[in-house]
């Protein structure tokens, strides 16, 4: 006995082919709408967790992006301003050579005095850039500024007051970049080497290592100048700069006067009463020959002396010490010396090779150019030569700073076009996963038009409700 299907039966069965043949057209005619292959999560499990999985890698690549992008900006701003400063340096360079020349007057050297001084104010605020409210050499303390000025030791001077820590950025889950170069890096570097003099009165180094940073002055103090006199010559007792002993000779017949390997000196007519005669070091010796008799005279004078680091505490000195202990208590330096090869009094400039600041070697040059009319030249010439010395190597360190900050642009570049790249390939990536083969798309767009077609065109057949289809 065959069995017949019910209407019922056959409306489900009719009703069953056309929503899924509708559904199939619906979801070609959306793939060719949209491109899209993928448009929620029940099309395709597997291809919508892979590419869940690369949008992750996208969003981090774009942050990674996002950050390289906007750090380049503060480097360069850093690269410009650091250049600027070495060009500031070569200026001020050339005026401290300039003021080396011995024959300047004091006008001319107070004129380049106060041209170093606006330079040096202009380097200052160099290295006080900023980058909207953050400040670019001082560290990762941004909101601090990085150099001001205060009374160290009793003396205005320029102190760093940022950090030494470096900011960084992530250009890949492995790979930072350091975006910065340090103000101490920069203007302040310590590098401590050994400790020099400017050998104005012969003092030396003590055989014991100092401790300090920049410049200290180390004073010679004369204290009288002392021996047996005669032939009607005396000692004036003041102004003197002779130290330890030298001797004295006079040469009647000759009308000459002689300190020590110093160049003889005529005597004028009359013989005046205060009369200045110097040796091979530069020391002198006041006289009083107004009363000399026109004989000879040989005899030993001796200078005494005392020293002292910070210009307040003395100490007498025996010229036997050879690993002398002298300190700055307001700064804490120490500093041994050697002081049997003393010859004169004076300021003897200490340099604490390395360590100086730019704004120290600026600031002690303008101080040697104002010096007082009168003062050693010599003396003078040795201190701008130290200073040089230093502005020298802190332009180095500048120039190296520069090129850290020209190597991190570099690599900004390089990551940010790997970056690009990355971005690229995996946008593919996901194309590959989401996207429509137009061509199968219009295949499966036909094809279910047809078979939505055919469907209720046998629909249309099955559905026919008259009484003889019935029986």
């Amino acid at each position: 006995m065959a069995i017949r299907p019910t209407q019922g039966r056959i409306f489900d069965m009719v009703r069953l082919g056309i929503q899924t043949n509708t559904a199939k057209l619906i979801r070609a005619q959306e793939q060719a709408s949209s491109g899209k292959r993928i448009l929620r999560a029940s099309d395709d499990a597997v291809g919508t967790s892979v590419s869940l999985s690369l949008r992750r890698q996208i969003g981090a690549i774009e942050s990674f992006v996002a950050s390289t992008s906007s750090a380049r900006p503060e480097v360069e701003q850093a690269s410009s301003r650091l250049q600027e400063g070495s060009g500031v340096i070569a200026d001020i360079r050339a005026l401290m050579i300039q003021g080396m020349n011995g024959a300047l007057n004091a006008a001319d050297r107070e004129a380049i005095a106060s041209q170093i001084e606006l330079l040096g104010g202009q380097l200052l605020d160099i290295a006080n850039t900023r980058s909207g409210d953050s400040y670019l050499f001082a560290g990762t303390a941004t909101e601090t500024q990085p150099f001001v000025e205060e009374l160290v030791g009793g003396e205005l001077r320029v102190v760093y007051r940022g950090n030494d820590q470096h900011q960084k950025v992530l250009t890949g889950r492995e790979a930072e970049v350091v975006l910065n170069v340090t103000g101490r890096e920069a203007f302040s570097r310590f590098e401590y080497t050994d400790t020099s003099f400017t050998n104005v009165t012969g003092i030396r180094s003590g055989t014991t290592a100092d401790s300090g940073s920049g410049y200290e002055e180390i004073v010679v103090r004369q204290d009288g100048t002392v021996g047996a006199m005669g032939a009607g010559v005396a000692l004036i007792g003041s102004g003197d700069t002779l130290v330890g002993d030298r001797v004295l000779s006079i040469d009647g017949a000759a009308r000459t006067i002689q300190l020590g390997g110093g160049e003889p000196v005529a005597i004028p007519e009359p013989a005046p009463a205060n009369f200045t005669v110097g040796d091979e070091n530069g020391a002198i010796v006041n006289l009083d020959l107004s009363g000399w008799t026109g004989g000879d005279l040989t005899t030993t004078l001796t200078g005494n002396a005392s020293i002292s680091l910070d210009g307040d505490g003395f100490t007498p000195l025996t010229f036997t010490e050879t690993d002398l202990r002298l300190t700055d208590d307001e700064t804490g330096a120490i500093v041994h010396v050697d002081t049997t090869q003393l010859v004169r009094s004076g300021s003897e400039l200490v340099t604490f090779a390395g360590t100086p600041s730019i704004f120290d070697s600026i600031r002690g040059a303008v101080a040697d150019l104002r010096s007082p009319e009168g003062t050693d030249r010599g003396a003078i010439l040795r201190r701008l030569q130290h200073r040089l010395d230093e502005l020298d190597r802190s332009q180095s360190d500048l120039l190296i700073g520069l090129g850290r900050l020209g190597a991190a642009t570099q690599r900004i570049d390089v990551a940010s076009q790997r970056l690009e790249d990355l971005e690229v390939t995996v946008d593919g990536l996901i194309s590959n996963v989401e996207d429509a083969d137009f061509t199968e798309v219009a295949l499966d767009l036909q094809r279910a038009e047809q078979t939505l077609q055919l469907a209720q065109a046998t629909g249309a057949r099955l559905m026919q409700q008259s009484l003889l289809n019935y029986l």
